[in-house]
Parts: structure tokens; sequence; C-alpha cells
């Protein structure tokens, strides 16, 4: 009512497309769209259908061991990622390699938040910190193949200071992430981005995609189709639509670009960790490769080929960022090497390192946006009523401030947040079913989220079947 007979009034800007003769439910409608938390959505207003809810993907699968055709174009390479057909640079530029030539190839990955509004903007690049990072890590051993960068607004800026722009060519793409390869080793066939998911209200910076590109071997003529991904907020809720959607998108992207045959390597800041929807759907249809460490794990590599196939794996550091830059090399080809158990070791580290209680130590074990938990007979623990002028264990403006409570009390299991008040229900075990309620946010401790994530992990695959 306020809105109506006093914000109107006085600011009439606040509420575009309405009037002061504006009914109030269209008042409330726009208020709980644009301000989560105020008001629920009005009685008799259908829930939206969502964008980013696609159908169901296919799967995917293992790369070749030897391209049959290496000469052959793909259709797919003979479109850009605005549709036009490609100039010569996009052709095939191996000739004459036959399947005796093709020996096995390795792949050197890495992924890299850079923490670019706080890092090159306010520190100004930090002496060239995550940098020289890179550049040590390629001295030692040897330059990357790829590299996938999240909260990056220029790869330039971060490679040319330190001398490594000579060996990549780098692309930027939307929603601040940036590509980069060697140039010397692989040739560019397509690229694009596409949008898979967007971030919850509650902590929302717009829509979030994957940026990609599909590469040849010159040497080999081998094909590798590199995706980069940053997931949407909150960490582990996969924005509006869920981790279950954003895993699918991803796999209907990579199948929609990819073509038999392909190796396909997907990394990034997937702001999920191995609690999550997303991560744990992903690991039934990609083979997770190597995990790290900060927010609980949210950088990941994932790849189609066998996880025996991993010869190296190495946490880089932060390098001025408050993620540490991952980098795997993996071979393709007969392989004799010890499975990797990227999944498992994902879960065994939240076992021993759960989220702390400071916010830049937290995070929440899963949440589900418009999702109602129905809680197990006599599970209730209690209820906390949004009063935030009492204190901040009174304050539950936000889902994740639901969240918090719930695991700063060992007891608690699930939540739930409704809008409107808002308020937060806390209860001693898992919810027994899930129900579709507009405005409410549900959600498992990070204690309940690894615990169910750790029989997961057990099931992810090591292996995709071959193509």
């Amino acid at each position: 009512m306020w809105a109506v007979h006093v914000g109107m009034r006085w600011h009439p800007e606040w509420y575009p497309g309405l009037t002061s003769n504006s009914p109030l439910i269209d008042f409330q409608l726009f208020i709980h769209n644009n301000f989560p938390g105020k008001c629920p959505i009005p009685c008799g207003v259908p829930m939206p259908q969502k964008w980013c809810h696609w159908p169901p993907a296919g799967n995917l699968t293992a790369p070749s061991v030897y391209d049959s055709e290496p000469n052959a174009i793909d259709a797919i390479d003979a479109i850009d990622a605005f549709g036009n057909d490609s100039n010569d640079s996009n052709v095939s530029n191996v000739s004459n390699v036959s399947n005796a030539d093709m020996s096995n190839i390795t792949i050197k990955v890495l992924t890299y938040n850079l923490f670019w509004w706080n890092l090159y903007r306010v520190r100004q690049g930090d002496g060239e910190s995550a940098g020289k990072l890179m550049k040590a890590e390629i001295e030692e051993d040897r330059p990357f193949d790829v590299i996938g960068f999240q909260e990056c607004e220029d790869g330039h800026r971060a490679l040319e200071p330190v001398g490594l722009l000579h060996i990549y060519n780098v692309l930027q793409g939307p929603h601040a992430v940036c590509l980069a390869y060697r140039k010397d080793v692989w040739n560019l066939l397509t690229h694009g981005m596409e949008d898979v998911g967007e971030d919850m209200r509650s902590h929302y910076y717009g829509r979030r995609g994957v940026f990609w590109m599909r590469l040849e071997h010159y040497d080999t003529g081998r094909k590798l189709l590199f995706v980069n991904h940053h997931g949407p907020l909150e960490v582990n809720s996969g924005g509006e639509c869920g981790g279950d959607s954003i895993a699918n998108n991803i796999i209907h992207v990579i199948q929609n670009k990819s073509r038999p045959g392909d190796a396909i390597i997907l990394v990034g800041d997937f702001n999920a960790n191995a609690a999550s929807r997303t991560v744990q759907a992903l690991w039934k249809r990609m083979v997770m490769l190597h995990s790290g460490t900060s927010f609980g794990g949210v950088d990941n590599i994932f790849g189609n080929m066998d996880s025996s196939s991993v010869i190296s794996r190495k946490n880089l550091g932060p390098g001025g960022s408050d993620h540490d830059a991952l980098t795997a090399t993996v071979t393709l080809g007969p392989v004799e090497a010890a499975r990797v158990e990227a999944a498992v070791e994902a879960v065994d580290f939240l076992k021993a390192q759960p989220p702390g209680n400071e916010w830049q130590h937290f995070w929440c074990g899963q949440l589900e946006t418009d999702v109602g938990y129905v809680p197990a007979e006599g599970s209730f623990l209690r209820v906390v009523k949004h009063k935030p002028h009492r204190g901040d264990s009174l304050d539950v403006a936000a889902p994740q401030r639901c969240c918090r409570l719930c695991q700063q009390d060992p007891r608690c299991r699930s939540w739930i947040w409704k809008d409107g008040g808002p308020s937060c229900e806390m209860y001693g075990a898992a919810p027994v079913e899930k129900e579709k309620v507009p405005g409410f946010v549900s959600g498992l401790s990070a204690a309940e989220a690894t615990l169910q994530g750790g029989e997961l992990a057990l099931r992810a695959l090591t292996s995709l079947r071959p193509t």
C-alpha cells in the first residue's frame, strides 16, 4: 500500500509501466519481480516458464583414438559464431595426415578466475602477479594449450605484460570471459557463445553463458571443443533455473557444437562445488578431471576422455586472485595410468574443509529457487521471522541468510525461505518431497549436501562410451 499511496506520488519513476490508477495486484507483481523478499507473488498469477528450462540433452561420447578423416571439413567448421560462412582462416590447414601419423597428443589446460575488479582495477595488476604465476608454470613445464579465464575483461592485459601474448591468440567473450589457445599448435575452426542460465534475484548480475571454441591440431588433425563457463549466483544454487538446468543446458551446447570423435574439455568457475546439483548432475554426463579448493571447490575441469588420461594436475595458487588457477594435462589415445577419482576427492575436501560462518568463507550447501520442501514428519526445529533491527540472528532478508542460520545449528539439515515477510524455517532432516512454490527458496545445509554428494560421487563417471 505504501507504494501505491506514497511511493508513486513522490517517485513515479520507481514504478515504470504503472500509474496511480494501476490495480493493486500490478503493484504487488512489480515489487515481487524487482525487489525480492518484499512481496509474495499475487494469488492466481501463474508462475512463468523460465527461459533456461531446456529439453533434456542427450549423452556425450568419448573422443576417438584417431580422426579417420583429418582432411574432411565438418559442416560446423564452415559456420562462424554468427552463422556466416567462415573465411579461409577457419578451414582445416591439415593436409595429407594418415592414421599412422596420428600419435597420441597431450593437451594442457588452464582455468583461472582473475578477480578482475579487484586485481586489475583496484590493485592495477598487483605487479602482474597473475601473469607471473602463469609464466612460472610455463617455464617450469610447458605452455598451456588452451586457457579459460573468468572475470576477464581483457585477456591481452593478463598475458601481454609478462611476455606471453606471442604464444596465444585471445578471444574476448561477453559476460567477462576469455579464451586463449596456442597459435603455433592449434588452428581455430569456429567459436561462439550461448547463455545457459541466470543469477538468482537475491544476488543478480545477469545471465551466464558458455564461451566455446573448436580447434584443430596442426600436426594430427585432432579436433578439440574447449568450453569456458562462469556459473550463476548464489553459489550452489544454479541460479534462477537451478543446477540441473545449468548442467543440462551446458551439455546441450556441447552436443550442438561438437562432432563425433572430438575431444571435449569444459572448464570454469561454476559458482558450484561438489555439494551442488550443478556439479553432481555433470558427474553423470562428463568425467571430472580436476577440482580446486576456492569456495569449497567451485573451479572445475571436466572432459569426455577417460579419467586415466590425466597425466598431471596442479593447483597453482591464487596469484593475486581470490580463486586458485588450476591446470590439468590429458593425453588422447591408449593409456595405462591409474584412474583419477576427482569427484570423490572433491567431496573429501568438503568434508575436511566445511564452510565458515564469516561471509568471506561462507557458502551454502544447496539452494533451489521457487521450490518448497515437504519436511519429514517431526523434523521441525524453528522459524525465524525477519526482524533485522534485533540483530544479525534475525536478519533473513535473503535466502543465503536463512541457509547461514541453518548451518550455524548442527541439528539443521534443510531450510525453507519464504518471501513476503520474509521468514526462514529450519528442519532437522532432508525433505521427503519437493514441490514448485513461487517465491520460496529451499535448500540443504552444507553437511547434508556433502553427505548426499558423497553417495553420488561414488557413481560419478570415469569414462564415456566410445564414439
